[in-house]
């Protein structure tokens, strides 16, 4: 069970956890007087109040607008790193995948084909990253590609491939075919939501080039036990997570905090020094932050250690068979 499911399970002691963590977080945006106040003074007013200035686009069919997001979540997310240090295709989730579905294409049908045409299409993105000048929308179209492959790694390749995606790829006799054959809604939406983010890409560049750390796709030390944590990327002491929704909600935005402050903790050995977190919210656009002090209620700097040996404490708990304390450190590297 990933994060993600542990916090939508009521019952989950992760989850229990976590939301103990932040009792105040917990009650914003609640119904009555205290969840009215506890919501303004995290700033849900404001953002609840945002408005969607790049909506998903009119021609996405209803049935589509689920997948449309996702994919677009995804490949917006490979957009902004492709423009931040270091990027490099071999060593993203979406290679991963690929390389998950090559060690075994016989799990789909037509697995073969698949690999091949994905494989050469992500020798697409190698050649066009490695132009001067790539043109907005090229960097937009294999951004996509990626995505495609993330989902292969997880989902899985029977579920990944079951439906539309895997039908698209067999279609498709070579990868300029797979490639052109990306839906314009698909392209302009990722490329229509990055361009009003460059200035804050740049500035984070600037924050990097003048020393702070970066690290994308980060992974945890608690991330094995719960079944896989992997957040977007710390800038920073600013973990930051890109969600790509239309609809601001006070109950969302409490999701959203909980497992940001879910990744944080899970860093038990506060390797990436995270101390604030932010939602980046380009339909908007809006990058919201928030400190962890104001989230915890009290200095993060001796909240931190409590909570992550308390969290650790749970997680030895939580690991299969006979593994104990003295295994924990093999468990969670």
């Amino acid at each position: 069970m990933s994060l993600t499911r542990h916090l939508t399970d009521t019952s989950s002691p992760i989850r229990q956890f976590i939301h103990q963590s932040a009792p105040e977080l917990a009650l914003a945006g609640t119904r009555g007087s205290i969840g009215m106040l506890m919501g303004t003074r995290f700033g849900f007013d404001n953002l609840t109040a945002l408005e969607t200035q790049i909506p998903i686009p009119e021609a996405v069919k209803p049935a589509q607008r689920r997948i449309h997001a996702v994919t677009t979540g995804m490949a917006l997310d490979y957009r902004i790193r492709m423009s931040l240090p270091g990027f490099e295709v071999s060593e993203t989730t979406a290679q991963q995948g690929l390389d998950l579905l090559g060690r075994n294409t016989e799990v789909v049908h037509r697995g073969k084909h698949i690999h091949r045409m994905l494989e050469q299409a992500l020798g697409f993105t190698y050649l066009t990253l490695k132009e001067k000048n790539p043109h907005p929308l090229s960097l937009a179209r294999v951004s996509v590609v990626l995505a495609w492959c993330e989902a292969i790694y997880r989902a899985g390749p029977i579920t990944a491939l079951a439906g539309d995606l895997g039908r698209r790829i067999k279609r498709a006799k070579t990868p300029v075919d797979l490639m052109m054959g990306i839906e314009d809604d698909l392209v302009f939406d990722v490329a229509w939501m990055h361009q009003p983010l460059e200035p804050l890409v740049e500035e984070w560049n600037e924050a990097v080039a003048n020393g702070a750390t970066y690290t994308p796709n980060p992974q945890f030390v608690g991330s094995a036990v719960v079944g896989g944590a992997d957040a977007d990327w710390v800038i920073g002491e600013l973990l930051v997570e890109l969600k790509t929704r239309e609809d601001i909600t006070n109950p969302w935005l409490r999701d959203a905090l909980f497992q940001l402050i879910g990744y944080t903790l899970l860093d038990l050995d506060d390797s990436l020094t995270i101390r604030h977190v932010g939602i980046l919210l380009p339909r908007q656009p809006y990058l919201a932050t928030w400190d962890l002090d104001d989230l915890f209620g009290r200095d993060a700097e001796g909240a931190l250690p409590e909570l992550r040996e308390s969290l650790a404490a749970l997680l030895i708990d939580m690991i299969p068979g006979d593994a104990g304390e003295d295994d924990i450190d093999e468990v969670l590297d």
